[in-house]
C-alpha cells in the first residue's frame, strides 16, 4: 500500500512530469489496443492540490489509490495497471485550464477523475473538444446540470439539489433540532462561480417552500472584513442566515455579525461542514450553526461503514468529504475500462465514456454490484453489471447527473452532529 501511495506521489514531481511527456509521446504513435503489455492506463486527477482548497485533492487521491490498487493487485485490466497523473487546479479557473490541457494533450490520460465546481468553467472546453470522458467527485456547480452529455459524469448531487436541500430543512422543523421554521431568511454568496452555483437554487426553493429570501448579498471574497455588508444583512431582521463561502471568509462574516449581535441562525453548505472549519471559526462562534453534506443511502449505510474501516487499515486514517464520492468515480471508472476491454477489445477515451453508462445504469438482466472485484466477476463470466454505489444508485441521466439524499448537521458540544436526513425523492 504504501509503495502504491509513494509512487503515486512521485508521479506529481519534475521527473514524473518528464516521464509522463515521454511515455504520452510514445503512446500518442501507438494505437490503443496496440500498446505494450505493460503500458499504464492513465488516468488524471484534475483537482486542487495546491491553495487553499488543497484538501480536496488530499482527500479524493488515497481513496482513488485505494480502488486502483484493487485493480493492478488483481492484475489491472488485461495486464495494464491503472496509474494517476495529477493536474492541479490551484482551486481556480486559469490554472484548471492549463492543467486540463496537460493532462488531455501532453500526458493522453484515458479518463478524469474531476474536476472541482472551482475549476469547471476553466476545463470544460479542453474536455469537451478532445471527447475526455470526466467523472466528478466533487463538482457540485450548476453549470453541469446540462453541460454535456456522453462525457460528463459526476458521483456528487448538483448545487441545486443542494440549494433545495437546505431551504426544505431550514423551513421544515422535522429537520431542525428542536428549532422553528424559517420564515425570514437573508442570502449571503461569494462572488466565485463555485458560490454563485448555490444562489438561484436557494432562493427558488425559499420561495417554493413559502419562505422567499428577505434579500441576497453577494460579497467579494478574501476581504479582511465584512461589516458592511453584514449591516445590510442584518437591516432585514433576519431570522436565519444562509451563507455560501470559503471557510476563512464564512469565519469573518460570522464573526463581524456576532460584534454586531446577531443572535439568529445559520445555514453553511458543504465546504464548511467538517471539523477544520470548527477549528478555524472557534467553537464558541459556531456552536448552533447547521450544515449540509451528502449522505448514504439507508440501503448503502453498512457498505459506508465498511468502507470506512477498509480506508483506515489503507491509509492509518479517516477518511473525509468527497471520499465516498471518489470511490463510486474509482470504481465506475475501473469497470468501464475492464467492460471496454471485454467487449470491444481496446480502452479508448471513445469507447470508455460508452461504458461508463453502460455499467452504472439498471437494465434487465444486470446484476448489481458495489465494488470492482465483484463487478469484475461477473463482466469476465459475460454478464452486465450495474454499479450501485455508496452515496446510493449511481443513475446517471442523459446529462451525467445523479441525485442522493442529504444530511442536516448541527455543531453541538462544538462537534458537527447529524440530526436529520432528507431522502432524494424528498426534493424532487
Amino acid at each position: 500500500m504504501k509503495r502504491s501511495l509513494t509512487r503515486a506521489l512521485r508521479r506529481t514531481g519534475v521527473l514524473g512530469g518528464l516521464a509522463a511527456v515521454a511515455a504520452a509521446g510514445m503512446l500518442a504513435a501507438t494505437a490503443p489496443d496496440a500498446r505494450a503489455h505493460d503500458a499504464e492506463l492513465e488516468v488524471g486527477l484534475l483537482l486542487p492540490f495546491t491553495g487553499q482548497y488543497a484538501w480536496v485533492g488530499s482527500n479524493v487521491q488515497p481513496v482513488a489509490q485505494m480502488v486502483a490498487d484493487e485493480v493492478n493487485q488483481a492484475g489491472g485490466i488485461a495486464g495494464h495497471e491503472i496509474a494517476f497523473v495529477q493536474g492541479d487546479t490551484e482551486g481556480v479557473v486559469d490554472a484548471g485550464t492549463t492543467a486540463a490541457q496537460k493532462l488531455v494533450n501532453v500526458n493522453n490520460v484515458l479518463a478524469i477523475v474531476g474536476p472541482t465546481s472551482l475549476s469547471f468553467s476553466g476545463a470544460r472546453q479542453v474536455i469537451l473538444q478532445n471527447d475526455v470522458p470526466m467523472v466528478s467527485p466533487t463538482a457540485g456547480t450548476t453549470a453541469l446540470d446540462r453541460a454535456c452529455r456522453d462525457v460528463c459524469f459526476r458521483t456528487v448531487p448538483s448545487d441545486s439539489l443542494g440549494g433545495r436541500a437546505i431551504a426544505r430543512a431550514a423551513t421544515d422543523p422535522q429537520y431542525l433540532a428542536g428549532d422553528q421554521a424559517t420564515r425570514k431568511p437573508v442570502l449571503m454568496v461569494g462572488n466565485a462561480p463555485a458560490m454563485v452555483s448555490f444562489k438561484q437554487p436557494i432562493a427558488r426553493a425559499f420561495d417554493t417552500y413559502g419562505a422567499p429570501v428577505a434579500e441576497t448579498i453577494t460579497y467579494t471574497p478574501g476581504k479582511p472584513s465584512y461589516r458592511s455588508e453584514v449591516r445590510g444583512a442584518l437591516a432585514n431582521d433576519p431570522d436565519s442566515i444562509v451563507l455560501v463561502g470559503t471557510p476563512e471568509d464564512t469565519a469573518r462574516i460570522m464573526t463581524n455579525a456576532f460584534q454586531a449581535g446577531y443572535q439568529g441562525r445559520w445555514f453553511v453548505t458543504q465546504d464548511q461542514t467538517n471539523s477544520d472549519f470548527i477549528e478555524l471559526a472557534g467553537a464558541r462562534l459556531v456552536e448552533g450553526i447547521y450544515g449540509l453534506e451528502e449522505v448514504s443511502s439507508d440501503a448503502s449505510a453498512e457498505r459506508n461503514r465498511a468502507f470506512e474501516q477498509r480506508f483506515r487499515d489503507y491509509a492509518g486514517a479517516d477518511p473525509q468529504i468527497f471520499a465516498t464520492n471518489t470511490f463510486d468515480a474509482m470504481n465506475v471508472v475501473a469497470l468501464a475500462m475492464l467492460r471496454a476491454h471485454l467487449r470491444d477489445g481496446e480502452v479508448t477515451r471513445a469507447n470508455l465514456a460508452a461504458n461508463i453508462e453502460r455499467i452504472a445504469n439498471p437494465g434487465a438482466g444486470k446484476i448489481t454490484v458495489h465494488d470492482y472485484t465483484a463487478g469484475a466477476k461477473v463482466l469476465r463470466d459475460g454478464g452486465e453489471v450495474n454499479y450501485d454505489g455508496l452515496v446510493g444508485p449511481t443513475d446517471f441521466d442523459a446529462w451525467g447527473n445523479i441525485t442522493a439524499p442529504f444530511g442536516i448537521r448541527q455543531v453541538q458540544n462544538g462537534r458537527w452532529t447529524t440530526v436529520s436526513t432528507i431522502a432524494a425523492d424528498a426534493l424532487n
